[in-house]
């Protein structure tokens, strides 16, 4: 069952196209991720499927439903934004036992979705004394409050460190295994972000570029992706770059990722070597399909760049 489907929007902003066609459906118990840069469409696209926004032109279904103006199915998801805004004198506890009485729930939930989100030991605690990462798992608990069946959380990791990033992403995967919550996720900062999510949809400048299972899309674009870790990338790359088969390459602080011509993998696993040798790099390592997800984006994004020429 596809929780939202949309078909064709578009929103401008005056002379300012933010989205343009977008199509995306989304499947009940699935983590999908909207990757793109800042300024691509992505919080304008959420916005028109939250009904904040109204479509300039397509169709937008949440629950089978527009959401524009619908309050009923506001009230069916859970929704958490980049920077979230607490009464920062209340104590957590206290602050969702009031929420839980604004949705109508029992106050008991509050210290529910305490537990859930792992705050429960913070539940006499000032919200103005949280940290950035307590903040947004006090965020998803007020998303929980209600029990939606869909939460939409926009750039929700956007300003915190690795360490607090990563147990928030921990947090999507517990709560999806373990609640059957389903999530939308859009962000700008795509490490570690490929362990939570099953389905991405690349967007930049308001087109939908790529979309589908991850596998399906490494399988498309990641094709001949070989990652060769070194102490010198600089230095190797420079090497590398002549070979005639290699059709991409990438450079980081701990090696280089080189795309080649279909077919053309055992060629390189015989020249890198060789090559290194010669400037007198050492090899740590060479694996097939080791793409990251920032690769992918990137050549999701060049493939269809070469295509519109």
């Amino acid at each position: 069952m596809s929780l939202i489907v949309t078909e064709g929007i578009s929103k401008s902003y005056g002379k300012v196209v933010a989205v343009d066609g977008v199509n995306l459906s989304l499947d009940e118990g699935s983590v999908t991720a909207l990757i793109g840069p800042n300024g691509a469409g992505k919080t304008t696209t959420i916005k028109m499927i939250l009904g904040l926004l109204k479509p300039d032109k397509g169709v937008v279904k949440v629950f089978g439903q527009d959401p524009w103006d619908n309050t009923a199915i506001r009230s069916m998801i859970g929704v958490v934004y980049e920077k979230a805004f607490f009464p920062s004198h209340q104590k957590t506890l206290e602050y969702l036992q009031r929420v839980c009485r604004i949705f109508g729930v029992p106050e008991s939930r509050a210290m529910e979705v305490l537990e859930l989100v792992n705050l429960q030991d913070a539940d006499d605690r000032e919200i103005r004394a949280l940290s950035a990462g307590m903040l947004q798992k006090l965020a998803i608990a007020h998303a929980l409050v209600h029990k939606p069946k869909l939460i939409v959380a926009d750039e929700m990791t956007a300003n915190l460190d690795p360490q607090a990033r990563s147990e928030l992403l921990n947090l999507v995967l517990q709560l999806h295994r373990n609640e059957n919550v389903t999530f939308l996720l859009s962000s700008h900062i795509l490490p570690e972000l490929s362990r939570v999510c099953d389905s991405v949809a690349i967007i930049n400048r308001g087109k939908v570029w790529a979309f589908g299972k991850l596998s399906e899309l490494y399988d498309k674009y990641a094709i001949g992706i070989i990652r060769v870790s070194t102490d010198s990338p600089e230095t190797l790359a420079s090497e590398v770059r002549k070979l005639k088969y290699v059709k991409d390459l990438k450079i980081d602080i701990r090696g280089i990722s080189v795309r080649v011509a279909e077919g053309k993998e055992d060629e390189l696993y015989e020249d890198v070597p060789k090559l290194a040798k010669k400037v007198k790099a050492k090899i740590l390592g060479i694996e097939t399909g080791s793409a990251s997800l920032e690769e992918l984006y990137r050549l999701a994004v060049g493939a269809n760049e070469e295509g519109g020429k």
